[in-house]
This record gives structure tokens, sequence and C-alpha cells, in this order.
């Protein structure tokens, strides 16, 4: 993949996590009118993965704002039980657990990477929503090391990236995707659960990709320094 293409690939990938991130907070206007770009960004990195499982390109936004805060109520806050709900900690360590282990490792995650959950933020550190936009803040870091010519610091954030999905986000986002479907009311979050899952599940494997392909640019780089030496 060449330098731009590269780019202009990873600058996809970066807003179609921001934006499924903020597809899983309460529903309001603003949601409403970044759906058009969710859909657009869905359609363009992992169309062919939506088709294959049936997927509708639309997330949906014809049940109303409304409706929508229901069924978001309902999915993921509650007040007795939820019927999907959001954390991690719930479907890697079972029976409901809620800040278990496994919310701590995210919080360390979070925290060797320089950052810490917003004051503002109500939630545990595996919110759905939380781990979305850490893969955002990752991929940021990516971007910004291709910036600056760092072929390693390129292949570091890969690696961050990956593993996160392999020991927290991709290992629970089939269940929770399924427990969405299974009990939301609205097109639109049974369809934005599943395209969640299917983006998530595709990542994992683009980030495989791209990570071979920088190793072995950057192996080859040195073979061709040592011949020229």
């Amino acid at each position: 993949m060449k330098t731009q293409e590269f780019i202009e690939y990873e600058q996809l990938r970066f807003d179609t996590y921001r934006l499924l991130a903020n597809a899983f907070y309460l529903p309001d206007e603003c949601l409403i009118d970044s759906l058009g770009t969710l859909e657009k960004c869905m359609e363009e990195i992992c169309e062919k993965s939506l088709e294959q499982n049936n997927i509708p390109v639309g997330i949906g936004k014809k049940d109303g704002i409304e409706l929508m805060k229901v069924d978001y109520a309902k999915l993921f806050v509650g007040p007795f039980s939820l019927l999907a709900p959001p954390y991690g900690s719930v479907y890697l360590e079972g029976e409901g657990v809620v800040m278990g282990n496994s919310t701590a490792d995210v919080q360390k995650w979070y925290r060797a990477s320089g950052l810490d959950v917003d004051a503002q933020f109500k939630d545990a550190p595996d919110h759905i929503a939380a781990e979305l936009e850490f893969m955002h803040f990752l991929i940021f870091k990516e971007m910004e090391a291709t910036d600056q010519g760092s072929a390693e610091g390129v292949i570091k954030y890969l690696k961050m990236q990956r593993s996160f999905l392999e020991y927290h986000l991709g290992a629970w986002i089939s269940d929770f995707a399924d427990n969405v479907v299974n009990n939301a009311q609205t097109t639109y979050y049974r369809n934005l659960a599943r395209a969640t899952k299917a983006f998530v599940m595709d990542d994992l494997q683009t980030i495989t990709a791209l990570l071979d392909s920088w190793q072995s640019e950057v192996e080859n780089s040195v073979g061709l320094e040592a011949v020229q030496a």
C-alpha cells in the first residue's frame, strides 16, 4: 500500500471508530445528523462483510429520536436490569460482573497510553463507547507517527491496536452485538450492533495485514542498507 493510500485508509478507520463510539451514547439530534457520515464510512471500509452477513449498510434512522432513547435506556441503562450490558467485563468474566479485573486492565491500557477516563464520563472504563474511542486514539497516534516518518512508531501503535482488540473489544463484541440484536426494539440499534461487530472483526484482520506490510518494509529496508554498506 502506497503512503497516500495508507493515510487515506487510516483516516477512514479513524473516523469510523469515532462515529461508532458516538453512536453508543444517548441519542440526540447531533447523532442523527452524523448517521449519513457513519453509513458512508461503513460502505467504504467493510461493505463486503456487511453484504456477506446480510446486514443493511444503512444504520437506520427511521425509528425516531424518542423511540431510540427508550430503546437505549432499556438496552444499556436500566434502571433494574440491562438487556444488553455495554461493558466488556460482563462478557469476559461472566455472571454479570461489572468493574472486574478486565475493567482494571482496560484502565491500565488507557493510562499506559497517557490517557485517563474523563471526569465527565460517568460510566465504567470498559463501556463500548470508551473502548471504541480508545481505538480511535491509537489510530491517531499511529497517524502521527506516519507524519513523523517513524515506521517503528506506526508498528508500535498497530501492535497495540491488535492486542487491544484481541484481549478486549474484539473478544466481547460478538456476544454484545448478539445481545443487542436479540433485545433491541429499533432497527437502528439492531443494525448498529451488527455493523459494529462486522467492522471490529474485519479490522482485526486489517491490522494484521497492515502490520505484516510495515514489518516487511522495515526488514527489506534494513536488508538493503546492509547490502549497500
